[in-house]
């Protein structure tokens, strides 16, 4: 027998008159190979090696130790009972070599747990985002991220889900948190209603400070202690019922807005610069004609002048941000009711309503400006200009000029237009004049 007789178990026993022999061959080097395949660094072990492992399964009833190795090649791990001869061998225990170990429980679990397939992102952004969302980097290696199933007390913990858990909101974000005073989104119907209001205060303004320059003086139409002695109403009612009357306007613009609506939340496309041209044109169309007759009516009711158009006309000598100036019921019917007409009919969107309304803000302004100032661009395009309404608002001129603010179609086409030329005034300044009162001046 090729086995010790003392302190190992031989590789053959007799076991009831017959001798057993382990049928398991595998296939093994050196001892220097295998230390190195059980610290991974080699390929698991050639079939075609020379070294036969033994293994027997409960052939030993007698003996605890573990299954040998036998290698004729080996020194390194001889064992000390073999036997020499020609047919010496090492025994080495199978334990020592990790490709025929057989795994324990630990190891079992980490494996079923490494073949695992990762699992796939949750459908919706989780609530608790992970260290490295919330830092915006990756995790250390000796970092630790919240429990499975619970909860930790961080910064991020009280966002919304739509902030704090989606990875992909924050890459987007360049990995920052976004700040807590953010700005928020104004929608094109709310800069439709209220930036003509601003535009409003901010160009009569502009003529308010003008109106103090000593340079500027030579180009009013009427002089200064003319307006104090004309006008019945202070500047401080005046810009009372401006208020007032813009106040309506909001209430209006809202509500036309939220009837039209869209709740999509998706602006709409805006088209080309010819097109948006041609609504500019349709829409001062339709506010002139709506202005034009629904202003002559009240001047031809008895009624109507004296219990709400007469407010207008009480500054005589009209300025700038007093052209807004009626009463909150003409204030609704001409100039409210008039813009919502024009948005209507010229199908514009509410982008570019913005633009339309501020425009024509400041034309009325200009209007009532009181100022005929040298290249104004506004009086070369249009014919309806300061002192074309300044007529209007002189006690001959009541019956004129009734368009605004515009064109002077309506006008010309109805035959009350009245034709004016601006004259030198003795006091200095200049004076709008009806041709016919110049001409019998010149007359006489």
């Amino acid at each position: 027998m090729d086995s010790g007789q003392s302190g190992g178990c031989s590789t053959q026993e007799k076991s009831g008159g017959f001798t057993r022999k382990n049928p398991q061959r595998l296939a093994v080097t050196s001892g220097r190979e295998q230390h190195q395949r059980r610290l991974g660094v080699v390929d698991p072990p050639s079939v075609d090696a020379h070294v036969i492992v033994q293994h027997s399964y409960n052939l030993w009833p007698s003996c605890n130790a573990p299954p040998l190795v036998s290698s004729p090649s080996s020194s390194s791990f001889h064992n000390p009972t073999a036997t020499a001869g020609p047919r010496a061998t090492a025994y080495i225990p199978v334990a020592f070599l990790h490709p025929t170990r057989p795994p324990d429980r630990a190891t079992s679990l980490r494996q079923k747990k490494k073949d695992l397939p990762t699992p796939a992102p949750p459908p919706f952004p989780s609530p608790h985002p992970s260290p490295s969302e919330r830092s915006g980097r990756p995790l250390s290696p000796n970092s630790s991220g919240p429990r499975p199933g619970g909860r930790r007390n961080s910064p991020g913990a009280h966002f919304p889900p739509c902030l704090a858990g989606d990875s992909g909101l924050l890459k987007e974000r360049g990995g920052q948190r976004p700040a807590a005073g953010m700005a928020i989104a104004v929608s094109d119907e709310l800069l439709g209603t209220f930036v003509p209001i601003a535009v409003y205060w901010l160009y009569s303004g502009l003529y308010v400070a003008l109106d103090g320059v000593d340079r500027v003086r030579s180009y009013r139409l009427h002089p200064k202690a003319e307006e104090a002695a004309k006008n019945v109403v202070s500047r401080a009612a005046v810009v009372r019922g401006v208020l007032v009357q813009q106040a309506f306007q909001v209430v209006v613009a809202l509500t036309l807005f939220a009837v039209i609506g869209d709740d999509s939340g998706i602006a709409q496309k805006q088209p080309s610069a010819v097109v948006i041209a041609l609504q500019f044109v349709i829409a001062m169309f339709v506010m002139d004609t709506w202005q034009y007759f629904m202003h002559r009516y009240m001047h031809v009711n008895k009624f109507l002048y004296k219990h709400i158009h007469s407010k207008h006309h009480t500054l005589v000598v009209p300025y700038s941000f007093g052209a807004l100036y009626n009463h909150p019921l003409e204030g609704l019917i001409l100039d409210t009711i008039g813009g919502a007409l024009s948005f209507l009919a010229s199908g514009m969107t509410p982008r570019t309503s913005i633009f339309f309304f501020s425009f024509a803000t400041i034309k009325t302004v200009d209007d009532h400006c009181g100022l005929w100032l040298p290249g104004n661009i506004l009086h070369a395009l249009f014919s309806n200009n300061s002192a074309y309404h300044d007529i209007h608002h002189q006690l001959y001129g009541n019956k004129y000029n009734f368009s605004q603010p515009f064109f002077v179609l309506w006008d010309r086409i109805l035959g009350t237009y009245m034709p004016y030329s601006l004259e030198q005034r003795k006091g200095g300044g200049l004076e709008s004049r009806p041709v016919k009162l110049v001409e019998q001046t010149k007359t006489d």
